[in-house]
């Protein structure tokens, strides 16, 4: 897509989406953001439509960095037939309507799929999950604050799009990890999203994936386009986290129904993640002292990974 399409897509949306974040600021009276303990990251991972591999993401991301020594809890917010369960081979024994109605504690639900990975999952009460008021999309969040011990990162996996549900969840999350692919729908759809949170609050960090793209040059021209339309637009600065190049053994993957990762570690997906999950664990926020010899520069491995693709 053009950089002229995407001002046009822009402009075409801007009235009805101040509109929509107007409505959002209403929405945030609510306490907005997760207080957590220092050293928890907490990750939304998100998209402005569906059919972009975010829960795919989700899964190597948090597979990769179980690898590296993190321990990491992916949050299912995005209940169907995806569900991250049944995806990494595990039934979920209890249903989110539980947890609310206090039958099970948070605890309880969360569901050990092996390798340092754990999942708070949604279940298959879809019906009840996409209907979730905002007190108990704040309730649920505060049961996660009792998990926070546990683990190193949280990893939202929300629903696709501008509903509450996303919008709430994501930006209660602080760090949003958009990911997008070069079509153009998806493009404009993460436009659209980052202008309705946005609008929410002005604070929120916006770090952009590239997914399922040719090479890292297309990658890269995809972010420079759309991070001129939202800086311009919107005001919203964004970071570029990385690109992961398209794999036809992703769907393999799934079909065994486990991780990229571990299933196929050498392939090009597979170092994808890895990269992108050592761009992360370089990372320290404010007031925390570098952790000393880390392993591998993450620039190294996406010079490697641009060299094999």
């Amino acid at each position: 897509m053009t950089a002229s399409r995407l001002e046009t897509a822009a402009t075409d949306q801007a009235d009805t989406l101040r509109r929509l974040a107007g409505r959002a600021r209403v929405a945030a009276a609510t306490p907005d953001l997760l207080k957590v303990r220092e050293g928890l990251r907490v990750i939304s991972v998100t998209s402005g439509k569906g059919g972009v591999g975010k829960s795919s993401v989700v899964v190597n991301l948090a597979a990769a960095l179980a690898a590296s020594g993190q321990r990491v809890l992916i949050v299912d917010s995005s209940p169907g037939v995806g569900d991250i369960c049944m995806r990494l081979g595990k039934e979920a024994p209890y249903r989110v309507s539980q947890v609310l109605s206090n039958e099970i504690t948070m605890e309880e639900s969360v569901v050990d799929v092996g390798g340092g990975v754990s999942v708070l999952p949604a279940g298959m009460d879809m019906q009840h999950y996409t209907a979730l008021s905002p007190r108990e999309r704040l309730s649920l969040l505060h049961g996660m604050l009792r998990l926070e011990d546990h683990f190193d990162y949280f990893l939202i996996d929300t629903g696709a799009g501008i509903s509450a549900n996303v919008t709430g969840f994501a930006a209660m999350a602080r760090e949003i990890m958009l990911v997008v692919t070069p079509e153009p729908t998806s493009i404009t759809d993460a436009y659209a999203l980052v202008k309705t949170l946005s609008g929410r609050d002005g604070s929120l960090k916006f770090r952009l994936l590239v997914n399922m793209c040719r090479d890292a040059q297309e990658g890269n021209t995809l972010f420079s386009k759309l991070s001129a339309i939202t800086g311009r637009f919107l005001h919203v600065s964004m970071d570029h986290v990385g690109c992961i190049l398209h794999d036809d053994l992703l769907v393999e993957s799934v079909r065994r129904r486990g991780a990229l990762c571990r299933l196929y570690p050498e392939a090009k997906g597979s170092l994808g993640f890895r990269v992108l999950a050592q761009k992360l664990t370089a990372e320290r926020p404010a007031g925390e002292t570098p952790v000393p010899n880390a392993p591998i520069e993450s620039s190294k491995l996406w010079r490697n990974h641009e060299l094999s693709s």
